[in-house]
């Protein structure tokens, strides 16, 4: 690339010079341009815009700054002057919230305000980007770094075009710039319009910008590249991903993470997203999402939110994927291991951008949707029992202490259960789950071990009701840490692994699923053997 013989030449002159030089003073100051100038042209010798370490949130760490101020000097002075010589202006509008413009300085952030300019896409790998005023402003920022008259890697360009989509498609104006407007901003661009409109060619699609930015071109590399894109038709648009989120699930979890989720998610993938309301449910949602052809739904809220968008997704060719935002979150602690408990949003979403679509089983109570636990006796009281002013505060300590005192009334129940096609069994129990998926926090459900979602299996565990409290201890001890009872004779918790089962009281029952609780007088509880597919990654 010729750029890269002038960084090069600069960079032996400047050691020349510094070679002859009489005294230091001279001398270091020469050696500091020549290496700067060098490292700049190794990088776009070796095309690697990652050797200024620009951060995400456009910042260029201070040491690597340092080694740069010869060269980011110079480019900032010469964009500086072609900034105020240009023969056009600074930002300019291509389409509907949709602009174009070389570096932004903070003096801009006013009129990008007034062009309703709520988005900043940086093409750049040189400069630091508005990241403290962007922050400060409110106005989403992202960086997709790249060498002056270089392309950005197919993925980086499909990421850019869906984060632009994903922001125009919620009545936010997005401004794309680099150094100068004229080269690496219009290449993302065009790729745009074409992704928007596949009647164009590449060449229209530029000469639509070049129509309003007159300096806008493309060099022979990076018309190339866009082309060989554009033929591959990975810019085609595809079905947007619907995110339902319940914005009361967690105490407002979701407000306070909306951002970051979007963010992290519009990268990657082009996002719909809406929320659940009194008059219209998250399955009434998930619905609309499958007949408007979504090929992946993600769930976003508390075990009872994540069943019920699992209930329309079900049986059907659509993907599903999870954010937990409630406060047991059992379902992704089942799926995605213990990471979740500390960190679980960040997870969730390494397992959506990263996850293989994969088989897992399902369960159907009264035909309703069961991701993880149907349950009558401790379970269902500790569920119903759980304050939710304790829960919003204390998180799970909350269950702890509803189950604690569901364990110190003792109730049993007097049940008819039949389980498969054996005979009918009259069972006296406290506590009685039907187990799908459970990690090992949900106590009551560890009869046989941690429940496998992909065994085409239920687990079926009952403490028996005729028990002392003193036994009640014993039976949850068991549970908890199975491997110290190992060689007991007898023991109190009773485990069977089922395809399904019918359960019948003297009355009506209540019970529970997924967190949330009902009322009928029998269950007939059955497994759905890979009938939902999920985004799950193989190792995160």
């Amino acid at each position: 690339m010729f750029i890269v013989k002038y960084y090069l030449a600069g960079a032996l002159a400047a050691l020349a010079l510094a070679y002859f030089s009489p005294t230091l003073f001279v001398s270091v100051p020469l050696i500091w341009i020549s290496l700067s100038l060098l490292a700049v042209g190794a990088a776009y010798l070796l095309q690697k815009p990652a050797i200024f370490r620009k951060k995400q949130d456009g910042s260029i760490p201070f040491y690597v700054r340092w080694l740069f101020i010869p060269f980011l000097l110079g480019v900032q002075l010469y964009n500086s002057w072609a900034r105020k010589n240009d023969k056009v202006p600074a930002i300019q509008k291509i389409d509907d919230d949709l602009f174009l413009a070389c570096r932004l300085f903070p003096s801009d952030v006013a009129h990008l305000q007034e062009l309703n300019v709520k988005a900043i896409l940086d093409v750049t790998a040189e400069f630091d980007g508005l990241d403290w005023t962007a922050t400060s402003e409110d106005l989403a920022y992202l960086n997709v770094p790249v060498l002056d008259h270089q392309s950005p890697s197919e993925e980086d360009l499909i990421s850019a075009v869906n984060w632009i989509e994903n922001h125009r498609r919620a009545n936010r104006g997005v401004v794309v710039h680099c150094a100068l407007g004229r080269g690496r901003s219009v290449l993302v661009m065009a790729a745009y319009l074409l992704s928007k409109d596949r009647t164009l060619s590449v060449r229209q699609a530029i000469e639509k910008i070049q129509d309003v930015r007159e300096t806008a071109r493309l060099n022979p590399h990076q018309l190339r590249a866009l082309c060989k894109i554009f033929d591959k038709g990975v810019l085609t648009p595809k079905a947007p991903t619907w995110l339902i989120a319940n914005p009361v699930s967690g105490a407002g979890k979701w407000t306070e993470n909306r951002e970051f989720i979007e963010q992290r998610l519009s990268a990657s993938m082009q996002l719909k997203v809406v929320e659940s309301t009194p008059d219209v449910s998250a399955y009434d949602l998930a619905k609309q999402a499958i007949n408007a052809g979504a090929t992946t739904v993600i769930a976003c809220g508390g075990d009872g939110t994540l069943t019920e968008v699992a209930s329309a997704v079900v049986n059907t060719q659509t993907q599903f994927a999870i954010i937990p935002m409630g406060t047991a979150n059992a379902l992704a602690h089942a799926l995605f291991g213990t990471r979740t408990k500390v960190m679980p949003i960040e997870v969730a979403c390494e397992h959506i951008e990263n996850g293989i679509a994969t088989k897992i089983d399902t369960a159907n109570c009264n035909k309703k949707l069961a991701l993880l636990v149907t349950a009558v006796g401790f379970e269902q009281k500790m569920i119903e029992n759980a304050d939710r002013e304790e829960k919003n505060q204390g998180g799970q300590m909350a269950y702890i202490k509803a189950l604690w005192e569901a364990v110190n009334v003792n109730e049993s129940l007097q049940l008819n259960v039949t389980i498969d096609d054996e005979p009918t069994q009259q069972l006296s129990v406290c506590s009685l789950v039907v187990a799908n998926a459970a990690p090992f926090t949900t106590v009551l459900a560890q009869g046989g071990g941690e429940p496998n979602v992909r065994d085409g299996l239920l687990d079926l565990t009952w403490l028996p009701g005729d028990a002392t409290l003193g036994d009640h201890m014993f039976s949850l001890s068991e549970l908890i840490a199975p491997g110290l009872f190992n060689s007991a004779e007898e023991k109190s918790v009773r485990h069977q692994r089922i395809k399904k089962v019918h359960i019948k009281g003297a009355g009506p029952l209540n019970y529970v699923i997924d967190g949330e609780t009902y009322q009928d007088d029998e269950l007939f509880i059955e497994v759905n053997p890979a009938s939902l597919t999920m985004l799950i990654a193989p190792e995160v």
